[in-house]
């Protein structure tokens, strides 16, 4: 795969890098929209957490 035949998926210039499961060119703004289209640091992460957590209070354990 050549990553130059791809265009970056966020500003249409000729792509440079994969990164955060994106094509994208050498622009860090870029590069930041990769990583928070991904779900930010540990984004995949954050999709494997379960998003119903249960608080219990010190009451309901009596």
């Amino acid at each position: 795969m050549n990553i130059e035949d791809y265009d970056c998926q966020f500003c249409g210039k000729k792509a440079k890098q994969y990164c955060f499961a994106a094509f994208c060119c050498e622009s860090e703004e870029c590069v930041d929209k990769a990583r928070e289209e991904r779900g930010g640091p540990g984004g995949h992460m954050k999709k494997k957490a379960h998003p119903d957590v249960i608080q219990v209070s010190d009451d309901q354990q009596k």
